[in-house]
């Protein structure tokens, strides 16, 4: 179902604190990122390194591993927990003043607590991160982008909504909303239709708006290349109701 009220929480935007929110949120989301490298079986890299975005918590999850142990971070406060058997376990790991070595430190203990092989850990990527936070040089604080975090929690919820909705129209009750930790892009998990990928993402150095997309296989003879539109959130909140805006622009277009 979607919200077509209540847009005051993403208004009015903060291009500044929406960045500086983005960026430690990426940060952050790597550890997960590590987790779901080492230890998911090796197969695609869109496939294995792929969260899923749960809303209604606002909290990116890893895929299970080593039986069915998860690893979470919650949305706007960027605490990281572990589950075990859908179950939230007793430690929780506050990022705020700790270093990316604090992290790690914290992260092997909790394997070697639940008695996860720490060999297999590696703080290697898949995928390149800009200025990405190493060692002991910087400590985290989410406290200081509060209100860019608050923001970005708000608008991952309403484009979830909105993404969810897109699938059940494409006949998908199923879906689950993903995201990719690189870029915090959300998309539906249902199959593309027609070459056709829809998704959400909170802004990128090209376009620091939060946005929707639309992207398709180009029809100009441009090889393997993809065209792409764009619905930026200013475009969303000039209109007298964003989410069926942002409805009509996911679901409309052809491939």
């Amino acid at each position: 179902m979607i919200d077509s009220a209540a847009w005051q929480s993403v208004r009015p935007l903060d291009l500044d604190a929406l960045a500086r929110a983005r960026v430690e949120t990426i940060n952050l989301l790597q550890w997960l990122a590590r987790i779901e490298n080492s230890y998911l079986p090796a197969r695609l890299l869109e496939e294995r390194i792929c969260l899923e975005y749960r809303p209604v918590s606002a909290t990116f999850v890893t895929k299970p591993f080593d039986g069915n142990l998860t690893l979470a971070l919650y949305l706007p406060s960027l605490e990281l927990q572990f589950h075990k058997d859908t179950k939230a376990v007793p430690h929780v790991f506050d990022p705020e003043e700790r270093s990316p070595a604090e992290v790690e430190a914290w992260l092997l203990v909790e394997l070697l607590h639940h008695g996860v092989d720490r060999a297999k850990f590696s703080k290697k990527l898949p995928h390149h991160v800009p200025d990405l936070m190493t060692g002991d040089a910087n400590d985290h604080s989410p406290q200081s982008c509060q209100k860019g975090l608050t923001q970005l929690t708000a608008w991952f919820r309403k484009a979830a909504a909105i993404l969810d909705a897109a699938a059940w129209r494409e006949g998908d009750k199923q879906a689950s909303i993903i995201c990719r930790p690189q870029t915090l892009a959300l998309r539906a998990s249902h199959v593309e239709s027609g070459g056709l990928d829809v998704g959400f993402t909170p802004g990128d150095a090209e376009n620091p708006e939060p946005y929707f997309y639309r992207e398709h296989p180009a029809k100009n003879g441009a090889g393997r290349g993809r065209a792409r539109l764009i619905l930026t959130a200013s475009e969303m909140l000039a209109a007298s109701d964003p989410a069926a805006m942002a409805f009509a622009f996911l679901t409309t277009g052809t491939a």
